[in-house]
């Protein structure tokens, strides 16, 4: 069974076929093996939103049953009028998206504002599910918390920024820095209950 992550963004489709590797029986399928470059736009006001629009419009595009993710950041310091929420990638006064470069030099300048110890990230991501045949959908929430690593660190992840100067510890090592079996070892557990959900979705759209 051919299941299409609808991202275009190289480390999200890395990171979500790690987890739904977990599944047995199904293969994954990029957007580019199947050459579709359309970029859907992510104008909603929650990323659980955004999410299901996204794997409703590849789902129809593709006809494949489509799992589409978008995050929604808040942290503990930043007033409430200056959360990412869901422009976390468009975090810019006009909204447009930033490259991985700008991200971090925007982060660098708040930390410069707000240099307060025990900083928390907390991130929601929405992973959505379609299935363009009959029409069913779903969507699971995944709340992970973050911390800033000691240092910002050189090493950095295409497609995830963030990762250069967060940690899944208080004054840890960024994620940039920690193993590909570590990091794979935190979204195992995080994403355990989005992995049963979306089983038991499949079994119920299958049978």
């Amino acid at each position: 069974m051919k299941i299409l992550i609808a991202t275009h963004n190289l480390a999200k489709l890395k990171r979500y076929n790690k987890i739904l590797g977990l599944i047995d029986n199904i293969e994954i399928v990029s957007l580019a093996d199947i050459n579709i470059s359309e970029k859907v736009e992510e104008n909603y006001a929650t990323n659980t939103e955004n999410a299901l629009h996204k794997a409703r419009i590849y789902g129809e595009l593709s006809d494949l049953i489509t799992v589409a993710a978008d995050e929604a950041l808040m942290t503990n310091f930043l007033p409430d009028n200056e959360q990412p929420g869901v422009y976390a990638r468009r975090f810019s006064a006009d909204k447009t998206e930033l490259t991985d470069d700008e991200v971090i030099d925007v982060w660098h300048k708040i930390f410069e504002l707000y240099p307060q110890p025990d900083k928390q990230f907390i991130w929601s991501f929405a992973v959505a599910f379609y299935n363009p045949k009959t029409k069913s959908s779903g969507v699971q929430c995944v709340e992970q918390i973050s911390y800033t690593s000691r240092y910002f660190s050189t090493i950095l992840h295409p497609g995830y920024p963030m990762s250069s100067f967060l940690s899944s510890e208080k004054d840890g090592k960024p994620y940039t820095e920690m193993t590909d079996a570590e990091n794979e070892s935190t979204d195992i557990k995080n994403f355990a209950n989005f992995v049963s959900v979306f089983k038991r979705w499949l079994e119920q759209n299958l049978s």
